[in-house]
């Protein structure tokens, strides 16, 4: 039972909420589809059923049945709502079409790309997102990254600070600041390698997104994110990713962290957990993995024994 709120006999504007009766708030009975009093148990008008006419059994038959499109999104200028006309160059019944009506329709699929994409905003805005699109899908990144990154862009271009800016700067970091507001582990050399761009370039048209656009700072994914997404890539053992997780958490420090890239903090806490669990694991391969230099991963494990003192515990009954 739901408290509902209907429009009176009169038809007007005011709303009836209560019973005419007895004066009570007035509930909806779902399973017959009614209003009624809960009190007295007067019964008013039933509502309209908003629901489909049809009906279906399971998943597969209210696919079939189901008569709407995609739901819209901002990863398309038009946000998705756009009507293609098919290249199949066939009737209702299947059937080829003559050479005249061929050609009739070749017309009215290019006029209907080109109305799609009216003034020049349109077709900047229709070109960036595509592009921002391509490099997702060249990231292997999901649809809310796409979906964010499509939104930071249009607000940076309702701002003007997109403006006479690189289109590939622009995708290269809206894309990146997706991830991290996104929580997904991309790099900023992992998104301007895929861009196809430099790595300071990239971070120069991110600083500026952040600070005009996002006017708040978006932190990167955390070092536990990073040592998950290094063990998988280079296919470590899991009992050194469990290690790491354990020494990153109880060493958690911001002497450690602050200022630190968190990719060189997870090769580290690998690093050392490989090395106190006897895993046979060279520096330079977690270097390499990671995309730091071995002197980071030095650097790191320093910084790391300096303040912190890692006891080994063994099992004496083994």
């Amino acid at each position: 039972m739901i408290p509902v709120t209907l429009w009176n006999a009169r038809g007007d504007d005011t709303f009836m909420t209560s019973c005419p009766v007895c004066g009570n708030k007035l509930i909806g009975d779902s399973e017959k589809g009614e209003v009624v009093c809960p009190t007295c148990g007067y019964v008013t008008s039933a509502p309209a059923d908003l629901g489909p006419e049809w009906k279906a059994m399971d998943l597969e038959e209210k696919n079939k049945r189901v008569r709407v499109g995609a739901p819209t999104t901002l990863a398309f200028h038009d946000l998705g709502l756009t009507t293609d006309i098919d290249r199949s160059m066939r009737d209702s019944h299947g059937k080829y079409l003559n050479p005249t009506m061929r050609a009739t329709v070749e017309k009215m699929r290019k006029w209907q790309s080109r109305a799609r994409t009216i003034n020049s905003e349109e077709r900047g805005l229709s070109n960036v997102l595509s592009k921002i699109a391509e490099l997702c899908r060249a990231l292997n990144l999901p649809n809310n990254v796409a979906e964010t990154a499509a939104q930071i862009y249009r607000v940076s271009a309702r701002m003007k600070v997109a403006k006479s800016k690189s289109i590939q700067g622009m995708t290269a970091a809206t894309v990146y600041l997706a991830c991290r507001k996104c929580g997904v582990q991309r790099t900023l050399k992992e998104v301007a390698r895929a861009a196809g761009m430099e790595k300071g370039s990239v971070a120069r048209y991110f600083r500026l997104v952040l600070k005009d656009v996002e006017k708040e700072y978006v932190p990167p994914p955390s070092v536990e994110k990073y040592i998950s997404k290094l063990v998988n890539t280079a296919k470590i053992d899991p009992k050194v990713e469990l290690l790491a997780l354990k020494l990153s958490r109880q060493t958690s420090d911001s002497k450690i962290s602050s200022g630190k890239a968190p990719a060189g903090l997870a090769a580290a806490y690998v690093y050392l957990s490989s090395v106190l669990l006897g895993v046979h694991l060279p520096q330079r391969e977690v270097a390499e993995s990671a995309e730091i230099t071995e002197v980071t991963v030095r650097n790191r494990c320093r910084e790391i024994l300096d303040n912190f003192v890692i006891r080994q515990e063994f099992d004496a009954s083994r």
